[in-house]
């Protein structure tokens, strides 16, 4: 009896030892370009027999993106993008702002490698209060006479949600195209039957990646964290804010986001980004919803690069210009962030921007929404602490993913410095070049630094045993957050 007992655990030991050796050794194949991607999960597979391997499969594999050709648009709207890309990149060339200013290299950088059009003509209105943004925008929508493009990461089912869906319907039934995207685990609680009465009037109301069980072991982690509105194909908004009563400051936690307004050039390359995430969405052609790109009245110079990135491809768009604009600042790197929790080439980039004598500050929330995400936050930034960057807390959930570089260039979007973001979100920033629109964005970010405390050297020393432990712990996590 003892002896069978013992073989018993024995076969179960091995069993165990076996199911694990096999799936380290399929994970080390499938993510052999991520070796900081195998070291956390070949540590949860162990630490978790078995489950660890399941739970892989279910969060850790890529996205099943087929035809992914569909997300490019890889029809005639890429040769008309294409030549109004050069043309008018030929036609800024000979604009005295281009030699005036010292943004060449970072705009040709994202025309070849991003194939990001320049938008030369443009107007922006920049919003730190939400509620202001979302009473423009549904004053904007209500006056569409022609269509109405939605995409959103989140679209809560709450007072403000309700408020617009109401006037999508309005417009629906009015006779406007209503075409609304919305993330199927960002928006989770916002199910069909909250949106059928747009349904029902005409509108079109889709789901990214939807996470049934015919798709859950291979895209629920892997999400659509852009947010963009389009009305008439003449005006835009995009930046930090989702769809939802805490993004007015009204949930449970204290909240500051940053948002945009676009009229002109990048209004075009905007609602392309919609139509390439439709055409994949919807399973859909849509060359001849591509419109003329130069279709405004704005003329004032504000050249502006909408770059996008995702797990589709490789290459990581939005990462590696951030990358090369921190290693080409000369005066400042100022960054706000939800997140921090940087891979090695982007720690690096900061780590040698601020060796190198240039202004290098982050404000992060010193109220978090994701208390273990925090943890890794707090023990990446004292990491830029000990190097002598500046690290401000605002007395909020602050939301802004904005980034200010020297005195001529900016970025706001979608975009998180966080894995994820770099990785594993389908994402979007807005580039902007010129001294008028860097020196708004810096005002911003000082006059939330006159609300923020300082992290600093005293910060980190009077910091408890269990915050330094659970900052390292998730920090051994951060990959998987």
């Amino acid at each position: 009896m003892f002896t069978l007992e013992i073989d018993i655990y024995w076969l179960i030991f091995l069993g165990i030892f076996f199911i694990n050796f096999i799936s380290i050794i399929v994970l080390i194949f499938k993510e052999q370009h991520k070796p900081y991607s195998i070291t956390v999960w070949t540590i949860v597979i162990l630490l978790l027999p078995v489950f660890g391997f399941f739970l892989y499969l279910l969060v850790g594999k890529g996205p099943s993106l087929k035809n992914q050709k569909k997300f490019y648009l890889k029809m005639q709207s890429d040769t008309k993008l294409a030549k109004f890309l050069h043309k008018n990149l030929r036609e800024f060339n000979k604009t005295d702002f281009f030699h005036q200013h010292n943004v060449k290299d970072i705009i040709e950088f994202n025309s070849k490698f991003n194939l990001a059009p320049l938008a030369v003509n443009n107007e922006v209105k920049i919003y730190t209060d939400i509620s202001e943004q979302y009473e423009d925008m549904m004053s904007d929508i209500l006056n569409a006479k022609k269509n109405i493009n939605i995409l959103y990461f989140v679209y809560r089912k709450d007072v403000i949600g309700s408020k617009l869906l109401e006037i999508l319907v309005q417009k629906a039934k009015e006779g406007v195209s209503v075409k609304l995207i919305v993330d199927d685990i960002g928006s989770l609680w916002a199910n069909r039957d909250f949106f059928k009465p747009l349904i029902d009037s005409g509108g079109e109301v889709l789901r990214f990646l939807p996470g049934s069980w015919k798709y859950l072991n291979r895209n629920l982690n892997y999400r659509n964290h852009r947010k963009m509105i389009i009305i008439d194909e003449a005006i835009a908004y995009t930046g930090g804010a989702n769809i939802g009563d805490e993004y007015m400051n009204k949930g449970s936690i204290p909240w500051r986001d940053t948002h945009m307004k676009v009229i002109g050039d990048a209004v075009s390359f905007i609602n392309l980004r919609f139509l390439q995430d439709y055409a994949y969405v919807a399973n859909k052609d849509v060359t001849s919803d591509v419109v003329d790109f130069t279709k405004h009245k704005i003329t004032k110079i504000l050249p502006m690069q909408l770059i996008s990135s995702g797990p589709d491809v490789l290459t990581e768009e939005i990462k590696q210009t951030y990358i090369k604009l921190i290693y080409g600042a000369k005066e400042r790197i100022w960054i706000q962030s939800p997140y921090y929790i940087p891979d090695d080439s982007f720690a690096d980039a900061i780590a040698t921007a601020t060796r190198g004598g240039v202004d290098v500050r982050i404000m992060i929330p010193e109220i978090p929404d994701k208390k273990e995400v925090y943890y890794a936050t707090k023990s990446y930034v004292s990491d830029m602490i000990k190097l002598g960057a500046k690290v401000y807390l605002y007395p909020a959930f602050i939301h802004s993913k904005t980034l200010v570089v020297d005195s001529e260039i900016c970025s706001l979007g979608t975009f998180n410095i966080d894995i994820r973001s770099f990785k594993l979100h389908f994402e979007m920033t807005m580039l902007m070049y010129g001294k008028e629109i860097t020196a708004k964005m810096a005002n911003i970010f000082i006059q939330d630094i006159d609300k923020c405390s300082v992290m600093d050297m005293g910060y980190l020393r009077i910091q408890t045993k269990t915050d330094r432990l659970m900052q390292t712990v998730m920090r051994l996590f951060s990959p998987l957050f």
